[in-house]
């Protein structure tokens, strides 16, 4: 009775597989011209709903073919595409399978269903992989075990490839086992945080990091000029354009009305107090912003504003190599004001003397409504474009020679640069020496030491003209007398002075900056654990010595006028930290926790005089000054002590999770608030490495949903603000003695926030 039922199911089946095969084939209508053959198979695919099959070594798929079929078998469709090719096709149930020369198949054997598995390095399933037949559009993914079968011709190349991953090709095989290795310029790619460094994937704070390459996308000597643009949200705005002036930067806009609202500058892991302006651009490896309150709150009471997180080259193993970098650019003014011309400024001055004086006819004449300043060089024919004597076309040199190289035990890189700018405006200019040298030592398996340092010498320009004077000034205005020095009032007004007036003055600037990163790096014994102690000291004077002699406007009026100012400024920064980092299987776990001792100290001193007997001595016997001498000095010193705790958690590269917490004592706080806490949660969802989202990867490079709460605040307040004041005052009346007033009271209430 089996053998009946048997027999009874196989002519059936015999005799409805025509007619299935008839009403399953599809007549396909197509039309297209000279068009790629990758364009034209995924066309056909979509209207027959057969699969190419291909081997992408042997069939070339940019050659241009055509098709004009109506209602035609898919047979005589392929048969179309294909005329006038070398390449040759066999049809299947499901796939069209092309090869080239005779019988030599590119894809051997029938489509059959292929298994495998896909692990990470340390043996776990990989969760969503995609697994492609290479050189169609069938694909799996894998599962929660890291298994997939993908129905493929033996011997067809499979493509493996996951978010993070150096993607495979492998030949397809039964139950294989397929070993996906991380990408270190993807997934592995570090960028620099605050005390360490992460792994970009792993970020759930707002932190934006630009590269060398980046960085070096504009040729300029001022760094702050290379970050223009380059940052969402960070503003850099140039209030004086002269050379080696600091620029206004803003994170995310101003944040306090009445406290400084600088971000915070970190270089090679300790805080920088010196001019941005000052670092050599070309020794950058890379920047990173930290935007949001989470991202910048391990800063605590510094973080308010923005951390720029600076990293400095390095030393890499290899032979020595010598590098030198020379340019020379010219600069001019983009434009000039437009101001009126000779003819412009004569009617100008008639429609004044007209509505103002009510003038007509001959009172109208220029000899009427000129100074005689201006007379003279009217009748003379004589006008100046006062524009152009403080203009001028500017040049820069730039020199820097490098070297670095290294062994399996010591790496090390220095550098030399040289920069002398002119500005556009007359007087202008920088000169600039830097010095830097990094050193890094394995001593042990467990010991490495490393030292950081810069030194850098600032020379200024000296007095500029006023260009507000150089506008508003009269094209008949008198430039220079005739014994060639400057007029001092072109236009006999006393408020509008010749904008040369001051130029001859001498003057020097001389600013000089020390900077110096020491740290060594153990191992401990435990796995995973580690520490680091960093010694960072940075010593900055600037000098800045003016005398305006006779051959000036003020110093004329005064005769003579020295000024000499000095600042001298140190700071030390002592770090601890303790690190501990593991990997349990798909989690990932690290811990930070610092110890931090920072003390700073500033002091000023200044002196000036006015009517020397002569100008021999410039400003280096301010003494010998009769009237209006005046010395100043001051002292300004702050400390702090703080203690951090970062948990980072990831799972799978999917879910990352970081919870910072960070005290901070600050000397410059109330008395009864000396110190805050500052606590900050961070979480993303890397949406990218889901599985539903393996269809985007060709196009999609990262997409992560982050929320995040946390604490800053505001240090930039002065030392000695939130003490009791007082002032001395003069009695106006009676024997000239002197008060003392409060000029401020402390509230218990003057906070370490904002």
């Amino acid at each position: 009775m089996d053998i009946r039922k048997q027999l009874i199911i196989l002519i059936l089946v015999l005799l409805c597989a025509p007619v299935s095969a008839q009403k399953k084939e599809k007549l396909i209508t197509l039309k297209f011209t000279n068009i790629p053959l990758s364009e034209a198979m995924p066309k056909v695919e979509k209207q027959s709903g057969y699969t190419f099959f291909y081997e992408s070594q042997q069939i070339d798929i940019k050659q241009k073919v055509s098709l004009n079929v109506k209602n035609e078998t898919i047979n005589k469709t392929i048969a179309a595409l294909l005329k006038g090719t070398n390449v040759k096709f066999e049809i299947d149930a499901t796939h069209i399978i092309l090869y080239t020369g005779k019988n030599n198949k590119a894809i051997s054997g029938q489509p059959q269903n292929i298994s495998g598995t896909v692990i990470d390095e340390s043996g776990e399933p990989i969760i969503g992989a995609n697994v492609m037949v290479e050189g169609t559009s069938t694909g799996v993914i894998t599962d929660l075990d890291g298994k997939y079968t993908i129905n493929a011709p033996a011997g067809s190349n499979l493509k493996i490839s996951y978010i993070g991953y150096v993607t495979q090709t492998v030949k397809a095989g039964r139950n294989s086992t397929v070993k996906l290795v991380e990408d270190s310029k993807t997934l592995a790619e570090v960028v620099v945080i605050g005390y360490g460094t992460q792994r970009k994937s792993d970020l759930t704070g707002g932190l934006v990091s630009v590269d060398q390459k980046k960085l070096n996308m504009i040729n300029s000597s001022n760094l702050m000029d290379r970050l223009a643009g380059q940052i969402p949200g960070l503003s850099v705005t140039t209030g004086d354009a002269k050379p080696g002036a600091d620029q206004t930067l803003r994170v995310r806009g101003e944040n306090s009305l009445s406290a400084d609202n600088a971000p915070l500058i970190v270089l090679d892991g300790i805080p920088y107090n010196g001019s941005l302006s000052d670092i050599d651009p070309n020794i950058i490896e890379s920047l990173s912003v930290l935007k949001d309150a989470s991202a910048a709150a391990i800063y605590g009471s510094r973080g308010s504003n923005g951390v720029i997180l600076i990293q400095s080259k390095k030393g890499k193993k290899g032979a020595p190599q010598v590098t030198y970098k020379g340019q020379f650019r010219m600069s001019q003014p983009q434009q000039t004001i437009d101001v009126m011309t000779p003819d412009e400024y004569i009617t100008f001055k008639q429609d004044i003397a007209r509505l103002k004086d009510g003038w007509s006819g001959d009172q109208l004449a220029p000899e009427n409504i000129l100074s005689a300043s201006e007379l003279i060089n009217y009748k003379k024919g004589v006008t100046n474009d006062w524009q152009d004597y403080i203009f001028r076309n500017a040049f820069t040199m730039e020199h820097q020679v490098g070297i670095s190289g290294g062994t399996e035990s010591t790496t090390y890189m220095g550098a030399v640069s040289y920069l002398d700018q002119e500005g556009v405006v007359y007087n202008s200019a920088m000169k600039r020496y830097n010095i830097n040298l990094s050193v890094t030592q394995v001593l042990n398996k467990w010991l490495t030491i490393g030292i950081q340092t810069q030194f850098i010498q600032r020379d200024g320009g000296g007095i500029t003209p006023n260009i507000e004077h150089a506008v508003k000034q009269s094209p008949y205005g008198i430039y220079k007398d005739e014994n060639g020095k400057y007029y001092e009032e072109p236009m006999d007004q006393s408020l509008i002075i010749n904008p040369m007036a001051n130029v001859n003055a001498d003057q020097d600037q001389t600013r000089r900056n020390f900077f110096i990163n020491t740290y060594a790096d153990i191992l401990l014994p435990v796995k995973g654990l580690s520490a680091r102690t960093t010694f960072g000291y940075n010593y900055r004077s600037d000098f800045t010595g003016t005398y305006y002699g006779r051959d000036t406007k003020d110093g004329r009026t005064a005769s003579g006028k020295a000024s000499i100012n000095n600042e001298h400024y140190w700071d030390y920064t002592w770090e601890n930290l303790l690190k501990y980092n593991r990997e349990f299987g798909k989690h990932r776990f690290d811990a930070t926790g610092l110890f931090s001792v920072q003390q700073t100290q500033k002091k000023t001193s200044k002196s000036s005089a006015e009517s020397f007997v002569n100008d021999d001595s410039s400003y280096h016997n301010i003494n010998a000054g009769e009237k209006n001498k005046t010395v100043g000095s001051g002292l300004s010193e702050t400390s702090m002590l703080s203690y951090m705790l970062r948990l980072n958690y990831s799972y799978a590269g999917k879910y990352m999770l970081t919870l910072t917490g960070r005290s901070d004592g600050y000397s410059a706080f109330g008395a009864n608030n000396k110190y805050a806490f500052f606590p900050s949660v961070a979480a993303a969802w890397n949406i990218a490495s889901e599985s539903f989202m393996e269809n985007a990867q060709n196009w999609l490079d990262q997409l992560k949903l982050r929320v995040s709460y946390g604490s800053n605040g505001n240090q930039a307040i002065n030392p000695y603000q939130t003490l009791d004041r007082l002032h001395l005052t003069n009695y106006i009346w009676g024997d000239g003695g002197a008060g003392v007033n409060g000029a401020y009271l402390a509230n218990d209430g003057v906070g370490n926030r904002i």
